[in-house]
């Protein structure tokens, strides 16, 4: 029997303390299309509220960082 593990989603707020932002920075960077340089983690709508995967947010922290280097 396999148990599959289940996925983590973060709220704007723990998203944003995530990844040092405001909560108001991510807001603006989904409607401008870019944070930190970059284009901004993606996020999904669930009802009124807006979720961000914890892998999702770790691949743009690796994106940014390798972009930082370059």
């Amino acid at each position: 029997m396999t148990t599959a593990i289940p996925r983590k989603l973060l709220t704007e707020r723990e998203a944003a303390e995530y990844l040092g932002y405001r909560p108001a920075s991510l807001r603006q960077s989904r409607c401008m299309g870019v944070l930190a340089g970059a284009k901004p983690p993606k996020s999904t709508k669930l009802g009124r509220g807006i979720r961000y995967d914890i892998a999702d947010l770790d691949a743009w922290i690796e994106q940014v960082s390798k972009g930082a280097t370059a």
